[in-house]
């Protein structure tokens, strides 16, 4: 079944304003995972990268060691492995972590497969892939024990010199848009720190809600 007309590929979709984010018009849900899925297959010398992503990660990481970690949006699994090298128990999930991936399980992390409080804290740089940020919000917080963090890493906005690229389906002027977008979700933001690698963008340590 085709789900998209030529004209309305995603890559051609319109993106409508909601405040300081933008989202992506897919015409429906089947659509956005069609073609989140489809990332993976479209990523070139994905290997390499993941090793130099490993790496990076696992320097910029507040402390970590024990603790049980949930990675959202993982497909191969890097950031799994740099937790894990950090001395955590990870796992992650990805709509398409490719064949045989022992590090990452297949899941829309909008539904998490996971029991409440399950995790000390939740890890993703995917923000920009979510469908729908409230609903992803409250999944989070649900997994998350009380007292946990949610580690975000988030790309520069557009007025901050980044723009989406063909998978992303929401995007902000600046990445404090963002995190007041989920302050608004009961996030209470902490530490804060800027990165390069593997794009401009910065870290955020935020507390889960009471």
């Amino acid at each position: 079944m085709r789900l998209f007309r030529r004209k309305d590929r995603p890559k051609d979709l319109p993106w409508s304003a909601e405040g300081a984010l933008t989202r992506r018009q897919y015409p429906d849900y089947a659509a956005y995972i069609h073609h989140q899925k489809a990332k993976l297959g479209r990523t070139k010398q994905i290997d390499a990268y993941e090793r130099e992503f490993c790496a990076a990660l696992a320097s910029r990481l507040p402390g970590v060691r024990g603790s049980r970690v949930l990675c959202l949006g993982a497909r191969k699994g890097a950031e799994v492995r740099a937790f894990r090298d950090s001395g955590a128990r990870a796992v992650g999930v990805d709509l398409n972590p490719g064949p045989k991936n022992v590090h990452v399980l297949p899941a829309d992390f909008h539904r998490l497969p996971f029991r409440p409080r399950t995790f000390d804290a939740v890890y993703t740089n995917s923000l920009d892939h979510a469908m729908d940020l409230s609903r992803l919000s409250t999944e989070i917080a649900r997994v998350l024990r009380s007292g946990g963090h949610f580690i975000v890493e988030a790309v520069a906005g557009t007025e901050e010199g980044e723009a989406p690229g063909s998978y992303e389906s929401l995007f902000w002027k600046r990445v404090d848009d963002l995190v007041s977008a989920l302050e608004q979700g009961g996030w209470r933001p902490g530490e804060q720190r800027g990165f390069e690698f593997p794009w401009k963008g910065r870290q955020i340590l935020f507390q889960r809600p009471p």
